[in-house]
């Protein structure tokens, strides 16, 4: 069986993409909202870092993409590790694979 490691992240750019050599970083925001127990409207920001691994896209991104625009991705989840100190710190990347902007923009309200 084979099995996929993928995600679709849909939301906003809190700041412009920082090129870190020929990959970048760029930090997602996505919120979302429900209705609690005492009937008051609840909403939270969930901030995801993206790197952007593909030199092409990467260049692309940091020259096209500033913050408050939409964008799709497609990531992985990616667990590395790394020593400092004599100790071993544990990773978790997300990767994107495919990664746009979006040109129809993003309405608050809307759903999805």
């Amino acid at each position: 069986m084979r099995t996929t490691n993928l995600f679709i992240l849909r939301g906003r750019v809190g700041q412009a993409p920082k090129a870190f050599g020929r990959t970048a970083k760029v930090n997602v925001a996505t919120d979302r909202s429900w209705t609690d127990r005492d009937g008051k409207r609840q909403d939270e920001t969930d901030w995801v870092t993206v790197s952007l691994l593909n030199e092409r896209v990467a260049a692309w991104a940091v020259a096209n993409v500033a913050r408050g625009d939409a964008v799709y991705a497609e990531c992985r989840v990616a667990d590395g590790s790394y020593k400092r100190d004599g100790e071993t710190v544990y990773t978790t990347d997300v990767v994107a694979n495919v990664f746009h902007k979006l040109d129809l923009g993003m309405r608050d309200d809307a759903e999805g």
